[in-house]
């Protein structure tokens, strides 16, 4: 694509995606029978929805991250049914290689969107709250601020429009934590009992995106300045074993870890160095 292209930024999940709730959670299991069968179908409605507003608002490119568990290969979205301006970024079965994805996309581009968003773990009134993976992980701060999958992907976009988050009623404390001018646009709401069909909320994401992006200039950009300093907490019966010797700059304590990163990028890829240091208690 032209340089010159409007670039829009999708980064999807999949517990907040429409039409999933606890009595039907099995539609989130990457490669089972109700996921492909249905679960998929809901996650590519919600993003249908917002490639179809973001078409008839003129945007060029449209550049989609697939991030409901990263490292299997298979799509949670159906690609076949997304219009050609859509594309996916390029990244071995679907990992999340941060600066990999950031480097792929466009200095400065026109808008982030966010799909199928859940509640950071703890939340109250949420479908499927966690931050990454509740247990082990209680929380994940970055400068202080509390970030789970939505925080994770919208900080790798600083300087970039936040124009809508799409999901679960209580994920929308999250984001506009991260930029209080963000469209939110929810499918679902497990506090007040509103379960609506992927079909219900079809037009609500279509119309909500529209006017995200016909507000662009209004939207106040994804900012966070350095240097990064990173925190991850363990929930009860977890502790880390930290190693003999650190290659990065940081330190450990039973239930609770710190780093310092040069970028986000990196402390997010360092962040699985710590996971990697998690033990469960016997």
């Amino acid at each position: 694509m032209y340089p010159s292209a409007k670039q829009l930024i999708i980064i999807s999940d999949m517990e907040g995606a429409s039409g999933i709730f606890e009595h039907n959670k099995a539609a989130l299991y990457n490669g089972g029978e109700q996921w492909r069968d249905y679960g998929r179908h809901c996650l590519t409605s919600d993003i249908l929805a917002v490639s179809e507003a973001a078409q008839a608002c003129g945007i060029d490119d449209i550049l989609l991250y697939d991030a409901h568990y990263a490292g299997n290969a298979e799509y949670n979205v159906i690609l076949a049914q997304l219009p050609k301006t859509v594309r996916v970024f390029d990244v071995l079965d679907r990992c999340t290689f941060w600066r990999r994805i950031r480097g792929q996309a466009q200095q400065h581009p026109f808008g982030l969107i966010t799909v199928g968003q859940h509640a950071r773990n703890g939340e109250p009134d949420a479908y499927f709250p966690h931050t990454i993976q509740s247990p082990p992980m209680a929380s994940l701060l970055v400068n202080g601020r509390s970030i789970a999958e939505i925080g994770s992907a919208a900080y790798q976009f600083c300087g970039t429009p936040y124009l809508a988050n799409i999901g679960c009623q209580a994920s929308m404390k999250e984001a506009t934590e991260i930029c209080p001018t963000v469209h939110c646009i929810p499918v679902k709401d497990k506090r007040t009992g509103w379960q609506p069909s992927p079909q219900e909320t079809f037009p609500l994401i279509k119309e909500g995106v529209i006017q995200a992006i016909t507000q662009a200039d209004q939207k106040q950009l994804i900012a966070l300045d350095g240097p990064y300093a990173f925190e991850m907490t363990l929930t009860p019966g977890f502790y880390f074993q930290p190693p003999q010797h650190l290659s990065w700059v940081g330190s450990f304590a039973d239930h609770a870890a710190h780093w310092l990163a040069p970028s986000v990028e990196i402390g997010l890829e360092l962040f699985e160095n710590v996971r990697s240091c998690i033990r469960r208690c016997t």
